[in-house]
């Protein structure tokens, strides 16, 4: 016969206590997990007693211990009396603001929590928003790299089939690994060897060159620190003004369309710094608007860029590594990546027109503030045309001119110049019609600009 246990007895009472005990440990060990005091947020971009910032601007925090959402305040008044966003449940530790006040001083603070538990505010940060909307920063010179709709360094593959409008390299890597045809692109395909597509052009010397500007450039916009706006994740669905933008991680547009607006400026610069990768999700756009120019904007992008299908992206692309295309994808401006490859899949790539004033700048009494090369006037030419250039300092000036080959066809300046503005003439009457390029080299700093003959 089979007896029971009495759990009322000692040995059955000890293992029912302890059970229970356990079980009641285990519940408010996991309540007091749960609802764990979140750690105070810490204020990241705008920084604290920014000043110029945008009138519509991203706001970021780093992510707190424990949190479950956060809380936003941003007002003009330093007691938060009164706020213009002041919104909790926010799950992501960033939150995009438009429509701020002109000309105003705002502080902002951001507070965590997680469940019934909320930490104490943040020391709230103070900013101030532009007067007006600016030009941005200045333009990244592109130099020789500046004719190219595509540069790359070991590979330019393609699905049939692309059509790019502007020129194409591949350095140091074989022609053989161009899979353009000469078809599909209208312009130049230059290789380091024999090994090209049909018609394509031997040049190893000026692609030496134009990927050296290209890393150049690269570095330039990567360097730039003044006044740079924060930005994180998603920027689709945003309206961005001209400035210097920094991402920190990676970013994306996506769940949205990017729209560019150029505040009425013919010369608005827009630089985004991105640390690692880039990513456009499939049929998203980039919009530009009130004078916005796709041959003003620059991508410096850590990595990897990858556009999705049918996406419509503006601008030079500089990835770290490599530029990906999908079906469809279509590109106004260019696609370099300076150590990887360009990949093509049924694309359109567009050489946008530079902005550039084709008619002769008219320097002010002060010395320019650097050293500075103009556009040649008129553009196109035939056969002469004037090329301006200013110096900050007395300097040894070189003034030389090339064709697409990056040979040397002329040196119109090789001496001393004092401080302050210089015309030379450049007389084309022996040379054919086609694209050249000059370029000032002064105090250890060179400047490139191309220009058109038409006979």
């Amino acid at each position: 016969m089979k007896t029971s246990t009495n759990i009322f007895s000692s040995k059955g009472f000890t293992k029912l206590s302890y059970a229970v005990c356990s079980a009641l440990a285990m519940i408010f060990i996991f309540s007091t997990a749960a609802f764990a005091q979140p750690a105070v947020p810490t204020l990241s971009s705008p920084a604290d007693s920014a000043e110029s910032q945008p009138h519509s601007l991203t706001f970021l925090w780093n992510v707190s211990a424990n949190a479950g959402s956060y809380q936003l305040q941003v007002s003009s008044e330093e007691d938060f009396s009164s706020t213009v966003f002041n919104e909790t449940g926010l799950t992501d530790s960033s939150q995009f603001i438009e429509d701020l006040t002109f000309s105003t001083m705002y502080y902002w603070r951001v507070a965590a929590t997680n469940g019934d538990v909320t930490s104490d505010f943040s020391t709230a940060f103070t900013f101030t928003t532009w007067d007006s909307i600016p030009t941005g920063p200045a333009i990244v010179d592109l130099g020789m790299a500046a004719d190219f709709a595509i540069l790359a360094h070991t590979a330019v593959t393609n699905v049939p089939s692309s059509a790019v409008l502007g020129d194409v390299g591949l350095s140091p890597t074989s022609g053989s690994f161009i899979d353009l045809t000469e078809g599909e692109v209208t312009g130049t395909i230059y290789t380091v060897d024999a090994s090209g597509p049909a018609g394509s052009v031997e040049s190893p010397s000026m692609l030496t060159d134009a990927k050296g500007d290209l890393t150049d450039a690269y570095n330039d916009a990567a360097g730039r620190t003044v006044a740079p706006i924060g930005i994180a994740g998603n920027i689709g669905g945003q309206t961005l003004y001209p400035g210097l933008y920094k991402s920190t991680g990676t970013l994306e547009i996506s769940a949205g369309d990017l729209t560019l607006d150029g505040g009425g400026h013919d010369d608005a610069v827009w630089i985004f710094q991105i640390a690692s990768s880039f990513n456009m999700t499939s049929d998203r756009k980039v919009f530009l608007t009130n004078g916005a120019n796709a041959a003003n904007i620059f991508w410096q992008v850590g990595s990897a860029a990858t556009f999705g299908t049918t996406t419509v992206m503006k601008g030079t692309i500089m990835a770290g590594t490599q530029v990906t295309l999908a079906t469809g994808a279509t590109l106004d401006g260019q696609a370099m990546a300076l150590t990887e490859n360009v990949t093509l899949q049924q694309n359109v790539i567009n050489l946008p027109e530079s902005s550039v004033s084709t008619s002769t700048e008219v320097p002010d009494n002060q010395l320019p503030s650097e050293i500075r090369l103009s556009q040649n006037y008129p553009n196109p030419f035939n056969p002469t045309t004037n090329i301006q250039f200013g110096l900050n300092k007395a300097s040894d000036v070189r003034l030389e001119v090339f064709n697409m080959l990056g040979q040397s066809i002329g040196v119109l300046v090789n001496e001393p110049k004092s401080a302050g503005w210089h015309t030379a003439t450049f007389d084309a009457s022996a040379l054919s019609s086609g694209m050249y390029i000059y370029r000032i080299t002064a105090n250890g700093i060179n400047s490139t600009k191309r220009m058109m003959l038409i006979k």
